[in-house]
């Protein structure tokens, strides 16, 4: 018997369901480490004796990296072979989740203790970028083209279903020590390691050419600065934690698509960035994630401060989104499948997000977590519709010989959305429930200072500031829900203006015309 999958072309019909599912289950590597490690963080943290700022760098730094070397991580999948870049990249990220998992085990205070956490934490974000995109990249590979849409969604509910899995077991092993939960995934990489070789094709390598280091390093400054920077926002746009990193970004990426455009070898072809096909897909996968992540974000903040839903079922709460998901993901799927456009699986994708947030228009300090309902089900259900079709996309997109940086940069477009919906909804709230404090107690508690304060007397119902206590707690409620209420009506706006645009990009006639012509690329 054979231990080697056969190299060879994708299936003339379907696709290959083992294959596709190793690579939703490495695929799903990525998305679980960030919510596992965000479980575990606070433990760790007062373990290690972290500062408010190691903290924070410790919380995002994995996604940085993850980001910033997505595009590159690419490149190497096509120069090196997807298949190995793939098996070498899991045991990378298994060396660099234990590394984390051992800081400071012999002695927790020492000074090398949180030097050896962000280390892991970065080894870890580089290698999941790689992860995340060679695994993605293969299901070409592994997939007939009229199949790849019922393909798109397998890899996605796959990708839904690990996650929370591995969450819940790792809110268990957290209980008992933050250091097991970080094994988690480890175990997985391990035994999926066995499996790449077996199952998925061995793919044909781009020829050797010269590399473009330079381009690299400015994609990953660029990428890497404006979600640094963007999480900074919640300091204020004066503060030097937004600005100064944004500043280095945006000058990165200039520097980036100035030297793209006159080397001889390109890290990204930034031309494909006009094809109108291509920038529908990117505004399609950036507001999707702001969405999602707006709604992830805002839900359970208002379940602990108004609803007052106990923390320890605030995963249980958000369970119906990851549900919805999945429906959404095998709506998709099977719309593709049968013919249906990217565009028109997407467009309604984006009209559900839009009424799954207007939902919420009318909701009230005294609703229920029942009243939540409607809005979860159907904007997670038309976000993961998108993801199906981003992804569907992006993979029909990319040309040959920037198969994996084209592919790879899926990743990069997903967390800058993610980060701006984020960002935008934290800063949104507080700005919209501190306006509104400060006009309840006439000026007495006003500015950023108080946030903690005011969050601490709608959890608890009880503060020690005299001026806040003036306002009562279902005031105060009041006063939380209308911020909800008003930055979710934004975000629904937003929703729905970017879906427009979205539209109008992939029904516009060059959307039509291939990459590779459009590119000069065919001679």
């Amino acid at each position: 018997m054979s231990t080697t999958a056969s190299a060879g072309t994708a299936p003339d019909k379907g696709f290959r369901r083992a294959a596709v599912i190793l690579l939703g289950l490495l695929g799903a590597i990525q998305v679980a480490d960030p919510l596992i490690s965000s479980l575990a963080l606070v433990k760790a943290s007062d373990e290690l004796n972290f500062s408010a700022s190691t903290q924070s760098l410790a919380a995002g730094i994995s996604t940085l990296a993850l980001a910033a070397t997505a595009i590159p991580g690419g490149m190497l999948a096509d120069r090196y072979g997807r298949r190995l870049l793939l098996a070498l990249s899991v045991l990378v990220a298994t060396a660099g989740q234990l590394m984390t998992a051992t800081a400071g085990l012999i002695d927790p205070k020492a000074g090398t203790a949180v030097l050896f956490y962000l280390l892991g934490r970065i080894i870890t974000g580089v290698a999941l970028g790689v992860t995340f995109g060679a695994s993605y990249g293969m299901l070409r590979n592994v997939s007939s083209q009229k199949s790849l849409g019922p393909a798109m969604a397998t890899y996605n509910i796959v990708n839904g279903i690990i996650p929370v899995i591995a969450m819940v077991l790792g809110g268990v092993l957290i209980g008992i020590n933050w250091r097991l939960a970080y094994l988690i995934l480890p175990v997985i990489s391990v035994i999926a390691f066995f499996f790449v070789k077996p199952i998925l094709p061995k793919i044909d390598k781009l020829p050797a050419s010269k590399v473009d280091y330079l381009g690299m390093l400015f994609v990953a400054i660029g990428i890497a600065g404006l979600l640094y920077g963007i999480s900074g926002a919640t300091n204020g746009f004066g503060h030097p934690s937004f600005y100064v990193p944004v500043i280095i970004a945006i000058i990165s990426l200039v520097f980036f698509g100035i030297r793209e455009n006159r080397t001889k070898a390109p890290v990204f072809p930034i031309k494909l960035l006009t094809h109108p096909a291509f920038l529908g897909a990117v505004v399609m996968g950036i507001f999707w994630n702001m969405a999602s992540a707006s709604m992830s974000q805002m839900l359970p903040n208002i379940w602990q401060y108004v609803t007052h839903i106990p923390a320890a079922l605030l995963g249980a709460a958000s369970l119906p989104m990851s549900a919805a998901g999945i429906i959404g993901s095998v709506i998709a799927g099977v719309f593709l499948g049968k013919g249906s456009k990217p565009r028109t699986t997407a467009t309604v994708g984006y009209a559900l997000m839009v009424i799954g947030f207007f939902t919420y228009i009318t909701l009230t300090p005294t609703a229920s977590y029942m009243l939540f309902l409607p809005g979860m089900i159907i904007a997670a259900t038309g976000w993961m519709m998108n993801a199906t079709s981003q992804g569907n996309l992006f993979i029909t997109l990319a040309p040959a010989k920037f198969y994996g940086p084209v592919t790879s940069s899926k990743l990069a477009v997903g967390q800058f959305g993610y980060a701006l919906g984020l960002t935008g909804s934290t800063v949104m709230v507080s700005m919209f429930t501190l306006a509104g404090v400060s006009k309840a107690t006439k000026g007495a508690v006003a500015g950023d200072s108080n946030w903690d304060a005011i969050t601490s007397y709608l959890a608890t119902g009880s503060t020690t500031n005299s001026s806040l206590s003036a306002v009562s707690t279902a005031d105060l409620a009041g006063i939380y829900t209308s911020a909800f209420v008003t930055t979710i009506t934004i975000v629904a706006v937003v929703t729905a203006l970017a879906g427009a645009l979205m539209y109008v990009l992939l029904k516009n006639k060059k959307a039509s015309i291939p990459v590779d012509e459009y590119l000069g690329l065919t001679n």
